[in-house]
C-alpha cells in the first residue's frame, strides 16, 4: 500500500511529524489535571463533576482507537493524521471558548475523538513508512516526545492557568494543530492503493463500550464505592462487551481487531510489559506534584522545576537509545532499564517525608533514565514481536495499551489500591 521512505531528509521530516503528532496527544491527556480545580471554581460545581473534563476526552481516546486503527491501515493514514488534528483543533477552541461545563465536556469528547485519530496514526506512521532498520530509532522518538510532554505539560498547564487563564490550555492547540496539519499534507505520502475497507462496525461498537465502561469505573470506582451498584454495573458491562467482542473478532474475516495475534506468546508478553511501564509512570506523575505539594511543601514553580528533570533526561538519552536499539536490539537496553525500574519502584516503596527532597530528585533521575534508555525499545518490541503481516494490528494494540495503562495507573494511584 505504501512505498517506504528511504531518503535520509524526508525520513528527519517524517519523524519530525511523528513527534508533533504524539506531542499534542500526550500535552491535552495532561496539561488540563493541573487547571481541573480552577475550571471546577468557575463554573461554580465540585471536582467530582468537573472530572467529567478529563474523562470523556479519554473515553473517546481509547474507545475509538481500533476503529480509526482499522482505517488508517487500510492506506489512509495521511487522511486520519490530518482529518484528526482538524477535528482536534476544532475541539480546542470549542473548549476554550466554552460558556457552560456542558459545552466543555462536549467539547473535551470532541478532542478526544480528533485526539484518538492522532493516536493510531503516529506508530503507523513508522510500521508502514519507515525501514524496519529504523523502528527502534521512530518507536524511540514516539516513546520520548510522549515521555517529555507527560512531565512537562502539568508544568505547562500550571503557568497558563496561573498568569492567563485555564482557556489557554486549549487555546495553544491551535498553532500547533494548524501547523501539523500543513505538515501532514506536505510530508506524509499517500498509498499506492487504497484498499476496500468493510467496516466491523459490530466490533467497533462493543470495544467501545468495553473501554467507556472499564475508563468510567476506574474513574468513579474510589468516589463511589468499589460496590456500588453503579460500579458493579459498569463492570458487569465491560466484562460482557469484552467477551462478546473477542468471541466475536475470532470468527469473522475482516475484524477491527486482530485478536488472534495474541496467541503469539513473545507479542503477548512484550505487549503486558508495556501496559504495566504506563501504569508504573501515569501513576507515578499523578501522585509526586501532590507529594510535593502537600508534603515537603514545594510551590508549583518549585515542583515544575523539579519534575523538568526526569524530562531533560529522557529527551537527551531517548533518540540516542532508539538508535542504539536499530543496531543491537532492543533485550539489553530494556533489561537493563527493568534493573533500574525496580531500584526505582524499591525508591518510591521507602520514601518517607523525612527524606526530604533529596529522594524526590532520585526519583527524578531513575525516571528520566529508565523512561528515556527502555522507551523507544519498549515501544517497538510489540511491533516486532508482531506475527509476520501484523505490525499494523501490533501497532495499534500498542496504543491501547498505553492509553489504557496510563488511564489504569492513575485510577490506582488515586484510589489507594
Amino acid at each position: 500500500m505504501y512505498q517506504v521512505v528511504t531518503d535520509s531528509s524526508h525520513l528527519k521530516k517524517l519523524l519530525a511529524v511523528i513527534a508533533l503528532a504524539v506531542f499534542i496527544d500526550s500535552l491535552d491527556g495532561s496539561i488540563v489535571n493541573i487547571a481541573l480545580p480552577t475550571i471546577a471554581t468557575g463554573f461554580s460545581v465540585d471536582l467530582s463533576t468537573a472530572a467529567w473534563v478529563i474523562m470523556a476526552y479519554f473515553l473517546f481516546l481509547v474507545g475509538l482507537i481500533p476503529l480509526f486503527g482499522q482505517i488508517a491501515d487500510h492506506g489512509r493514514l495521511q487522511e486520519i493524521f490530518c482529518l484528526g488534528f482538524v477535528v482536534f483543533t476544532a475541539g480546542s477552541v470549542a473548549c476554550g471558548l466554552s460558556p457552560d461545563l456542558n459545552i466543555l465536556i462536549a467539547s473535551r469528547a470532541a478532542q478526544g475523538v480528533g485526539a484518538s485519530m492522532i493516536a493510531v496514526t503516529a506508530p503507523l506512521l513508522v510500521v508502514r513508512l519507515m525501514p524496519k532498520r529504523h523502528w527502534g530509532m521512530g518507536m524511540g522518538m514516539t516513546a520520548t516526545a510522549g515521555a517529555i510532554v507527560l512531565v512537562f505539560g502539568p508544568v505547562l498547564g500550571g503557568i497558563l492557568t496561573e498568569y492567563l487563564s485555564w482557556h489557554w490550555c486549549f487555546f495553544i492547540n491551535i498553532p500547533v494543530g494548524i501547523a501539523a496539519v500543513i505538515l501532514g499534507l506536505r510530508i506524509i505520502p499517500k498509498a499506492v492503493r487504497q484498499p476496500r475497507i468493510k467496516f466491523d462496525l459490530a466490533g467497533a461498537v462493543l470495544i467501545f463500550t468495553a473501554m467507556a465502561s472499564l475508563i468510567y469505573l476506574l474513574e468513579r470506582g474510589a468516589p463511589l464505592g468499589w460496590t456500588s451498584p453503579e460500579i458493579l454495573f459498569c463492570a458487569a458491562v465491560f466484562v460482557i462487551s469484552a467477551v462478546v467482542f473477542v468471541v466475536r473478532e475470532l470468527r469473522i474475516k475482516e475484524p477491527i481487531l486482530r485478536v488472534k495475534i495474541f496467541r503469539s506468546v513473545p507479542f503477548t508478553l512484550v505487549t503486558a510489559s508495556y501496559f504495566l511501564i504506563s501504569i508504573i509512570y501515569a501513576g507515578f506523575l499523578y501522585i509526586i506534584p501532590f507529594y510535593m505539594s502537600i508534603v515537603l511543601g514545594l510551590s508549583p514553580a518549585a515542583s515544575g522545576m523539579v519534575l523538568l528533570i526526569s524530562s531533560v533526561l529522557t529527551a537527551i538519552t531517548g533518540l540516542p537509545s532508539g538508535a542504539l536499539s536499530d543496531k543491537i536490539g532492543p533485550r539489553w537496553l530494556v533489561t537493563g532499564a527493568g534493573v533500574v525500574r525496580v531500584a526505582f519502584c524499591l525508591v518510591m516503596a521507602v520514601m518517607m517525608p523525612e527524606n526530604g527532597l533529596f529522594w524526590i530528585l532520585l526519583l527524578m533521575v531513575l525516571s528520566g533514565l529508565t523512561f528515556g534508555i527502555s522507551g523507544g525499545p519498549s515501544s517497538a518490541r510489540p511491533i516486532e514481536h508482531a506475527p509476520e503481516g501484523e505490525g499494523g494490528t501490533g501497532s495499534v494494540v500498542l496504543m491501547l495499551a498505553q492509553y489504557s495503562g496510563m488511564v489504569v495507573g492513575v485510577a490506582l494511584y488515586r484510589s489507594g489500591v
